[in-house]
């Protein structure tokens, strides 16, 4: 398949394609589960698994290479393109990572000293050693030869940054070397069958001119281990203003890391040197990117695991990559997975209209005309300005950071977007009665607009929002503007079915433009005013089933935020489910839980049957809205493990036995404990196989599956604690069977 590199975007096999991706290290993540995490990324929307191949992970010694096993690279690339993801293949030499000695080998420090990343003859030799066996691997990979690679990353912030703790050096002093360096090992895979379009992240001059195809590419952690925390900037068009080749981040900050003994200690967790990062900050930088003509966003990182053995850098937890990232080192999610989710399904169904729009900053403004807090004035009211305060008056409103993305044109199917902020590092407060007021400038039209037309927006504290403006579904049908935001869009039963998403307290207003004379039946507590004979406004609050307009060629769902991101792919359709279900098709559905109880919403007009696979089903179906669902038990199976405490000094130590038995018939066991203290360590037989360095601000967990054995003394030290809560939970897979009558 071919890959094209426009000035605005990627083109794969002819067709624009938005890059939206998270690291995996395979490194960190035993081998058994290396599937899982990636049926998870694809389940979130994902489409790209970006990784570090770490030299030292690989080449123990100068004259051994390790591909096998854990270290299987090609079988990792392999179920890559088993899961339909594409894959950025960071080559390094040098990656960071937060490995040591940014993966370069021990042995080779030893032997090259200060002359790593340098031109000198040793250190290129070795390095080219090391390159050619990547090139082995990866070239069957390439996609130009049908393979899942579409990218490939050369060197690591060369010029820019060294190795936390390690002191090695950054390249040369002179950029001149520098450039040199990148070159021989653009030349080397050049020379050896390699034709994918690099990125790169590299600081050297005038590279444009070198190297080809070039994507741009950086990033942002809006929270940071190295200073306290500012503000983001507000939105820009600098960059897409002076652009040349298309932007794919490759560090867009799925969290951040924590590290500690070193001073001063970090404010938000009062004693070590790291911040906590809160779930909409890592929406919002996403947010950020999307609405400043990015064509690609990659999440850094987007699953924790536990570094191999002698492979953590210096400063940082020696065995846990904790990086709060979306997926936890055990598998489980945070908060931050259900919010990139909710983007990662908006850009697969809406991304190439997106990437055909620009960001433009005169598309609309936006203010909050409402006070956020009733009574915060002497006999105030939560609207007192309602009424009275126009768009272009400055006083009694305030300003909301915003940006649009226009399509040039002037008609219904030119898809515009408008980006809205109320995310702030320092916290934000309601913004009420927000008003947007469109520009002929900038949205295809030829008079101001003022949006919602009825009712009142509200922005919540730490919201970010994506409204679209004028998007066609099918022929002759096009979404005007929404105040919720599009999630998803796929046919059901020969019509188009349009998800948008909101928070179950905010009123929302969709304008529907279509043939004359289509009537809607519709479900839950909806207001359709038919203000035309091809317009039609929708107005509803989220509730708890999802709310359906539907005409005989379109149907509309509002579902809740949280509704929306607990939604699962089946195959073509959809459903909800308070488990997750990675895979399954129209006959089978496989369910990972950790609880016995069981709930799915399946949103299909030709309802199943259930087959077998749960206890005490109970089965109904909502034609009208045309949800199948489904509720019952698992056969869940019960575990606990016995700890004893006892108090050494300033810490608390809580001693168990693992035995064999307590893995039988499970898929794993999760040993979750929340410690009072700051650090702590696990110990398996005197062996170190976890630590934790975020006390109270984060849950410890270990995987029994995870163990090197599965029995011995499990050994936890928390320091400088006096409590430390536990629990065990089983966490299993469960199939479910259906039968159809064939349609």
């Amino acid at each position: 398949m071919d890959i094209h590199v426009t000035r605005d975007y990627l083109e794969i096999g002819g067709k624009p394609v938005f890059i939206f991706g998270g690291d995996l290290s395979y490194c960190r993540i035993h081998r058994r589960s290396w599937r899982e995490r990636m049926q998870l990324m694809k389940a979130a929307g994902l489409n790209t698994v970006t990784v570090y191949i770490v030299w030292e992970y690989h080449q123990p010694s100068a004259d051994v290479f390790d591909f096998t096993g854990e270290r299987d690279l090609a079988h990792f690339l392999s179920l890559v393109k088993e899961c339909g993801l594409y894959c950025i293949f960071r080559m390094g030499p040098f990656v960071h990572g937060e490995y040591r000695n940014g993966g370069l080998p021990q042995w080779l420090i030893d032997k090259v000293g200060a002359r790593v990343r340098t031109n000198d003859p040793e250190y290129l030799h070795y390095a080219e050693a090391w390159y050619l066996e990547l090139i082995r691997i990866v070239k069957p990979f390439q996609i130009t030869r049908d393979g899942p690679v579409i990218l490939l990353q050369l060197e690591n912030e060369l010029g820019s940054a060294g190795c936390k703790g390690d002191d090695l050096p950054r390249g040369s002093a002179n950029t001149e070397e520098n450039r040199k360096h990148l070159l021989f090992y653009y030349d080397l895979i050049r020379r050896n069958g390699i034709d994918l379009p690099l990125l790169d992240i590299n600081h050297i001059p005038d590279k444009e001119t070198l190297i080809s195809p070039l994507v741009d590419t950086g990033g942002m952690y809006p929270v940071n281990s190295f200073y306290c925390d500012g503000d983001v900037q507000d939105y820009s068009t600098d960059w897409w203003q002076r652009h040349r080749h298309p932007l794919i981040t490759i560090e867009t900050g799925g969290g951040m890391f924590l590290r500690y003994y070193d001073t001063p200690p970090y404010r938000n967790t009062n004693g070590v040197q790291g911040p906590v990062v809160k779930p909409e900050i890592v929406e919002m930088s996403v947010n950020k990117h999307l609405a400043e003509g990015a064509s690609g966003i990659n999440l850094y990182i987007f699953c924790d695991g536990q570094n191999p053995d002698g492979c953590g850098e210096n400063m940082l937890p020696v065995r846990n990559m904790n990086y709060q990232a979306p997926v936890t080192a055990v598998g489980r999610v945070r908060d931050s997975y259900w919010k990139l989710k909710r983007i990662g399904w908006f850009l697969r169904s809406f991304g190439e209209e997106l990437m055909k729009s620009s960001p433009n900053a005169d598309f609309a403004a936006a203010k909050a005309c409402g006070i956020a807090h009733p009574g915060t004035r002497n006999g105030g009211d939560l609207f007192e300005n309602y009424g009275k305060v126009r768009m272009e008056e400055e006083s009694g409103s305030e300003k909301i950071p915003s940006l649009g993305r226009v399509t040039a044109g002037l008609n219904l199917s030119e898809s515009n977007f408008l980006f809205l902020r109320n995310i702030f590092n320092t916290g934000s407060e309601w913004k009420r009665d927000v008003r947007v007021l469109t520009s002929p400038a900038g949205l295809s039209c030829e008079v101001w607009q003022e949006y919602p037309k009825r009712t009142q927006l509200d922005l919540a504290p730490g919201t970010a929002k994506i409204m679209p403006f004028f998007m066609r579904l099918r022929k002759g049908h096009f979404l005007e503007y929404s105040t919720a935001e599009l999630l998803d869009r796929r046919e059901f039963n020969g019509k188009t079915q349009l998800i948008l998403c909101e928070a179950s307290d905010i009123m929302t207003e969709t304008r529907l433009t279509l043939p004359a004379g289509q009537d809607f039946r519709t479900a839950g507590n909806v207001l359709l005013l038919r203000e035309s004979p091809n317009s039609v406004t929708m107005i509803a609050r989220p509730e708890r089933r999802p709310i359906v307009a539907e005409s005989d060629e379109l149907r509309v769902l509002l579902v809740s935020k949280t509704y929306g991101e607990h939604l699962w792919d089946i195959g073509t359709e959809t459903a909800w489910s308070n488990t997750a279900m990675l895979a399954g098709n129209r006959s089978e559905v496989l369910c990972t839980t950790e609880q016995s109880d069981f709930a799915m919403e399946w949103l299909t007009p030709y309802p199943p049957e259930f087959g077998s696979g749960l206890d005490h089903p109970h089965e109904e179906y909502d034609a009208v809205r045309g949800i199948y669902r489904l509720t019952g038990t698992f056969d869940f199976p019960e575990r606990e493990i016995q700890w004893e405490h006892t108090i050494e000094g300033d810490d608390l130590i809580l001693t168990a036995q693992i035995t064999e038995d307590l893995l039988a018939g499970l898929d794993d066991l999760v040993i979750t404990a929340r410690v009072d203290g700051s650090l702590a360590n696990a110990y398996l037989d005197g062996k170190l196989v976890s630590d934790h360095a975020w006390g109270k601000f984060l849950p410890w967990e270990i995987s029994v599956r995870d163990l090197p054995v599965h029995h011995g003394t499990l050994k936890l030290v928390c320091h400088d604690a006096l409590d430390c809560r536990l629990s065990a939970s089983p966490r299993m897979k469960y199939p479910l069977y259906f039968r159809h009558d064939g349609k």
